[in-house]
C-alpha cells in the first residue's frame, strides 16, 4: 500500500503506520512523505502521479483515504477485473455513520441521490465511468490509455479515468465513506460541489432529474394558480414523501440518522431543489482543503 503524506504531518502519523505494520506484518506499507505536490489543478491526481513510480504491482487500486472496505474486498474487485470483461473495475460508496447534524447533507446525497443512480448505471451496462471510492486496473492498461495531463486538469478525475480506461465494470461489494467537514458552511459547499460535478459530467442526465422532482411542478403551480392552498398542500405532501423515501434509503444501507439531524433532513428536499437550480448558474465550486475555485470541469 502506497500512502502519500504531507511532510509536515509525517511525524503525527508515524505511530498509526507502525500500528498497521504490527497488525498486518505481511503487508507492505510504503509511506511517501513530501511537500504537497502542486503541479496540476487536481490535488488527488497530483499525489497519485507522485506515487505511481513507486507502484511495482501489476494491478493498481486507486482509492480515497476516507474509504473503508469490507473483508474480502480486494479479492472481489480483482476477481471482477480478472473476468476479462473490462479494462477496469470500480465500486460506489455509501455513508453508514453520521455523527453531527451538518453531516446529514453528505449522507443524503450519497445514499439517496448518488448511490441509486450508480447502481442503475451498472445495471444498464454503462462502461465509461469510474468512482473515486475504489477503481482497480492493470498498470499496463493505464500506461497505454491513461493520461496524467487530462486527469490532473479534471475536477471529476474518477469520471475522466473511466472515460480513458473504458470499458469499466461495476464490481459487487460496496465500500463506505465518512463525512469529515468542519461545519454547515463546508457541508453546503461540498453538497453543491457534488451537484455541480454531476451537472458538468452528465448535463443531459442531470437535466432529466427535473422529471423525478415533482416538487418543481407543485411549486410553480402554487406561484401561478389562484388556489394556492391546494398546491402548497400538495407541495408539502411531496416533500414529506421525499423525506420518508430518503430515510428508508439510508436505512437500507445501514445508516440511521440521529435525532439531531432531523430538522436538517426536513429541509433537504427544498435545499435539493435550490441546489439543482444553482448548479446551472456560472458559479464556481471550491475544493475543500486546497481552497481553489473551479469555474469549469477542467482547469490547467
Amino acid at each position: 500500500m502506497l500512502v502519500g503524506l504531507d511532510l509536515t504531518d509525517a511525524a503525527g502519523w508515524e505511530l498509526k503506520f507502525q500500528e498497521w505494520r504490527n497488525a498486518w506484518p505481511a503487508a507492505q506499507i510504503n509511506v511517501i512523505a513530501r511537500e504537497i505536490p502542486r503541479h496540476c489543478a487536481n490535488p488527488k491526481i497530483a499525489w497519485l502521479q507522485v506515487l505511481a513510480p513507486f507502484a511495482k504491482g501489476e494491478v493498481w487500486l486507486w482509492s480515497d483515504t476516507d474509504v473503508t472496505a469490507p473483508p474480502g474486498f480486494l479479492n472481489a474487485i480483482c476477481a471482477q477485473l480478472d473476468a476479462g470483461e473490462s479494462n477496469a473495475a470500480t465500486v460506489p460508496y455509501r455513508i453508514q455513520r453520521v455523527r453531527r447534524p451538518h453531516e446529514m447533507l453528505d449522507a443524503l446525497f450519497v445514499n439517496v441521490e448518488f448511490l441509486p443512480g450508480a447502481l442503475l448505471l451498472g445495471r444498464l451496462k454503462k462502461r465509461d465511468f469510474a468512482y473515486g471510492a475504489a477503481t482497480a486496473f492493470r498498470a499496463e492498461t493505464f500506461r497505454a490509455k491513461g493520461d496524467w495531463q487530462k486527469l490532473g486538469a479534471a475536477l471529476a478525475d474518477d469520471h475522466k479515468l473511466g472515460e480513458l480506461l473504458q470499458p469499466v465494470t461495476l464490481a459487487g461489494p460496496l465500500v463506505s465513506t465518512m463525512p469529515n467537514l468542519a461545519g454547515w458552511r463546508e457541508a453546503c459547499q461540498h453538497y453543491y460541489r457534488w451537484h455541480k460535478t454531476v451537472r458538468w459530467c452528465r448535463p443531459a442526465g442531470y437535466a432529466a432529474l427535473l422529471l423525478l422532482m415533482p416538487a418543481f411542478g407543485w411549486a410553480l403551480a402554487a406561484a401561478l394558480a389562484e388556489d394556492k392552498i391546494f398546491f402548497l398542500s400538495g407541495l408539502a405532501v411531496v416533500f414529506a414523501g421525499e423525506i420518508v423515501v430518503a430515510l428508508l434509503a439510508c436505512r437500507l444501507v445501514g445508516c440511521r440518522l440521529p435525532p439531531a439531524t432531523w430538522p436538517g433532513a426536513a429541509l433537504w428536499p427544498f435545499f435539493r431543489l435550490v441546489t439543482w437550480l444553482l448548479a446551472w448558474l456560472p458559479l464556481p465550486v471550491l475544493w475543500t482543503g486546497r481552497q481553489r475555485a473551479w469555474f469549469a470541469p477542467r482547469q490547467k
